[in-house]
């Protein structure tokens, strides 16, 4: 079970990591990959007690207490370490993978890089030696065929 501090804290650093990563729901990505998986909920857990550690070392404060410049220096400080590494790919997952697993809201980041959704091919039409294509309708990104 992940508590609402746990979000809270993975809302609060996929953010800082990548702004607008809450807006593109990247957090329920993470919380929805994480309740598959019993092993990435401890390595979170393992992972924000060590910066937590790190928070009350370097400012005597707990990590939703430091301020934005605070939160900066301590994920400078730890963004060599394999929990970073893995907590940053983790937002940049949520941020642009398809919107079907719960993350890259309204198509958040596809938007970002001018991206216009998966191509989809009817299985009725796979025989064909020119299938049609459909494409997600997002409102605004042309899609234009080469």
């Amino acid at each position: 079970m992940i508590s609402n501090e746990e979000i809270r804290l993975i809302q609060r650093f996929a953010e800082a990591i990548f702004p607008g990563a809450v807006e593109a729901r990247a957090d329920v990505f993470i919380v929805r990959d994480m309740q598959s998986n019993p092993f990435m909920i401890e390595m979170y857990r393992k992972g924000f007690a060590e910066w937590e550690k790190g928070a009350q070392e370097q400012y005597r404060l707990s990590l939703r207490q430091l301020d934005r410049e605070q939160l900066h220096q301590l994920l400078v400080r730890y963004e060599n370490t394999p929990f970073f590494k893995f907590l940053r790919n983790h937002t940049l997952e949520g941020i642009f993978s398809d919107p079907i697993y719960g993350g890259n809201y309204q198509a958040y980041g596809w938007r970002l890089v001018g991206f216009a959704g998966a191509a989809f091919h009817p299985p009725e039409t796979l025989d064909h030696p020119e299938p049609p294509t459909v494409y997600y309708s997002l409102g605004g990104i042309p899609y234009e065929e080469t």
